[in-house]
């Protein structure tokens, strides 16, 4: 019996299909290589022009690896504006935002999708719907109620709403956290949930004790979004903060851009500065951000 296997598995059908299928795979393969070339192009050309001499940066054909790179430009780009300063405001906004979205969130998550109480569907629809409403909607009445409060020209108007539930910016919300912690907790195992029960274990010790813990790449893409909406924010900071010395990283970017717009080597390498908290982040939290959003499904 095992000839015939042999010359089954020899066979010029056989290897027809065995190289079709590594034929479609490396289709896929070159598809991702080219995908990832142009995504990456962009950053490889800001890290490449703070890298030349300004006038370098428009020579053409255009030079990618600059034949002698010029570092100095980042202690250049770093002095023209107070970088340290605008640093620390943005680390402190985005850790309060990433805080403040993970106290408010989590516990919805898990009222919305672990507890059963009456009108819960109803509640979450009402919440879900809140994504669709665009920044500008609110953007007015925000304002008016930070300017009764005396919040304008502090940085608590960025700070503050996150713990309430009401982070809404152009790109991610609240509501949209709440999401995808929900549909993540809503395929976790209801044994464990109920052997926590039957072990007199309340709501608070089932949260922190079985369901974060299993629910920790769905948090990590929370907390990366979060983090990514809060540090690039540009429009709310405009808003509410008047002072110079309270300018987040993006702001300072923009005055950077208005004082010194001929100098584009050193705008591309404070940019790139910019940019290294998001790299390293992402960097670090990779495997659980992938494995968050390959298992949020849409159950429930």
């Amino acid at each position: 019996m095992a000839a015939p296997a042999r010359s089954m598995a020899g066979s010029p059908g056989a290897r027809r299909r065995k190289a079709g299928r590594w034929g479609r795979r490396g289709v896929v393969q070159v598809t991702l290589i080219v995908t990832s070339v142009i995504f990456l192009l962009p950053l490889l050309w800001m890290v490449s022009s703070s890298l030349k001499g300004n006038a370098d940066i428009f020579v053409f054909p255009p030079v990618l690896f600059p034949a002698q790179p010029q570092t100095g430009n980042y202690a250049q780009a770093l002095s023209y504006i107070p970088f340290g300063t605008y640093f620390r405001n943005s680390a402190i906004v985005s850790v309060a935002t990433v805080v403040g979205t993970l106290v408010a969130c989590v516990p919805a998550a898990y009222a919305f999708s672990i507890l059963r109480w009456p009108g819960r569907d109803l509640v979450f629809r009402l919440v879900l719907a809140t994504i669709m409403l665009p920044f500008p909607v609110v953007m007015v009445p925000q304002y008016l109620i930070f300017r009764n409060l005396g919040w304008l020209g502090t940085l608590l108007p960025l700070m503050v709403p996150p713990f309430l539930g009401a982070f809404i910016t152009p790109y991610f919300a609240s509501s949209l956290a709440i999401f995808l912690l929900r549909q993540f907790m809503l395929g976790l195992p209801r044994d464990l949930i109920d052997a926590g029960r039957i072990d007199g274990a309340g709501n608070w010790r089932l949260l922190w004790y079985v369901v974060v813990p299993l629910s920790k790449g769905s948090i990590v893409t929370v907390v990366l979004f979060a983090f990514l909406t809060s540090w690039t924010a540009f429009v709310a900071p405009l808003i509410f903060i008047t002072k110079g010395d309270l300018y987040t990283l993006s702001l300072g970017l923009q005055q950077y851009q208005s004082l010194h717009f001929t100098a584009f080597n050193y705008l591309m390498a404070a940019s790139v500065v910019f940019c290294l908290p998001v790299l390293v982040a992402f960097v670090l939290a990779q495997r659980y951000f992938v494995q968050g959003i390959s298992l949020t499904g849409t159950k429930g």
